[in-house]
């Protein structure tokens, strides 16, 4: 690998100084490291039978151990550097391979407004001919979008889809997306908190310690912007409507920002008394001779259908109408 950079001729200056931390020696990086490779396997020839003879009589082990110690001495300072200039090389290839295997995303743009702005983005990790694209805007300073909708509507779809295309954008990468627009972020997220027996934690208590975590974040740095997953379903419906629409309240006075998945129809009723910071937007679902219909499209309002209870009947739950 290393000597394949080396002998590549390459045109960005991004890649020509890394190029350049393999060559800052007398010899070049490759030679190097096959000298390191040599000296290894010489010394490993004390794993044969007859090694005993080369140790008697040519003291074998001490002869190439201390090559290896002289090799050690001269390049203990270049080693990191050469390492350093692969893992690199290594992030960037992840990156083009990902524009190379999809030509049809986009290179984001990265604004200094505080807004989150695209057009037809979907899930990167969806097949592209099952994929459905939303248009979107999210401001990123002081303002919450609540997602409602039914059971398998596709709102965790959505969240991930703006989380992995904005941690996509922030690190250089193209997004998928016909446009992108979106500054710096630093995305928080809670979603499928999970109990630990090894803790003693409830998964309710694993989800409070992450909501803390987002919350002092948006306490005391800039540009937080968080994803969150049915918050407070660990608990009773009164506590948790209770619960969610306090921590609503507290985020957007700490100009948080971010976007909110819940059941809860409910907190809904926020959007009225907060001017704009709070909106509501929703994904439907039809049902039609018993079937549930999905478009996975992001509607303006809160969500009027229900399917919970037609997926129960589905699976052999007898409910009276």
């Amino acid at each position: 690998m290393i000597e394949h950079i080396e002998d590549e001729n390459f045109e960005s200056e991004k890649l020509k100084t890394l190029k350049q931390k393999l060559l800052n020696t007398d010899k070049k990086a490759s030679a190097q490291t096959k000298r390191l490779s040599y000296l290894i396997a010489q010394l490993n020839v004390r794993n044969n039978m007859f090694a005993i003879f080369l140790n008697l009589f040519g003291l074998w082990d001490l002869q190439w151990t201390y090559q290896l110690e002289k090799w050690k001495v001269q390049h203990q300072t270049l080693l990191p550097q050469w390492f350093d200039c692969l893992r690199e090389f290594e992030a960037i290839l992840s990156l083009a391979t990902a524009f190379y295997n999809n030509p049809d995303w986009i290179m984001p743009q990265i604004v200094e407004t505080d807004k989150v702005l695209a057009q037809a983005a979907g899930h990167p990790l969806i097949d592209s001919r099952k994929r459905i694209c939303n248009d979107f805007s999210i401001p990123t300073k002081g303002h919450i979008k609540l997602i409602t909708g039914s059971n398998m509507a596709g709102k965790s779809t959505l969240l991930r889809t703006v989380g992995l295309n904005v941690a996509l954008a922030n690190c250089g990468a193209p997004v998928c997306a016909e446009q992108f627009e979106t500054p710096l972020l630093q995305l928080y997220s809670s979603m499928r908190t999970q109990d630990a027996l090894h803790e003693s934690t409830s998964s309710f208590y694993a989800e409070l310690k992450r909501l803390k975590f987002i919350i002092e974040a948006v306490d005391n740095q800039e540009n937080i912007f968080f994803l969150m997953d049915e918050i407070l379903k660990g608990t009773n419906s009164n506590d948790r409507h209770t619960g969610s629409k306090a921590l609503i309240k507290q985020l957007i006075k700490n100009k948080g920002a971010g976007l909110i998945a819940t059941h809860d129809l409910e907190l809904g009723q926020l959007e009225a008394s907060y001017g704009g910071a709070i909106e509501n937007w929703c994904m439907e679902v039809e049902v039609q001779d018993g079937e549930l219909i999905f478009d996975y499209k992001l509607k303006k309002g809160v969500s009027q259908s229900f399917n919970a209870t037609q997926l129960m009947k589905n699976m052999g739950i007898k409910i009276e109408d």
